[in-house]
């Protein structure tokens, strides 16, 4: 989640909000919307933390995906579980997670 310092309760709503719509394509303004900011606050709130918005949905997306396919069952596959974490680009998301984990997405699968 985000750092353990204080944080404005706007970027607290950003990140509930974030971290129950990862499945779904989400936007600058329909996060900031969420939270109850304007755009730039939601920056300049997530500048100060080291990370933009997009980068914390990115970073969320990755960890949420890693532990569905270590919790997978013997029915679920790669393609399936990564659609439902909110990647579209099935490419580039296998490409990044492998230099994330050093190992591909069907690896850790067949790891649970």
């Amino acid at each position: 989640m985000l750092s353990p310092f204080p944080s404005p309760r706007g970027v607290l709503r950003a990140a509930r909000f974030i971290d129950a719509h990862l499945e779904e394509p989400l936007s600058i303004d329909a996060v900031a919307t969420a939270a109850g900011i304007s755009g730039r606050t939601l920056h300049q709130h997530f500048r100060d933390r080291g990370l933009s918005p997009m980068r914390y949905v990115r970073e969320r997306r990755f960890s949420r995906v890693r532990e569905a396919l270590l919790a997978a069952d013997a029915a679920e596959n790669v393609t399936a579980i990564a659609t439902n974490c909110g990647f579209s680009h099935l490419g580039r998301f296998a490409v990044e997670y492998r230099k994330r984990y050093g190992e591909t997405p069907s690896q850790t699968l067949r790891r649970r």
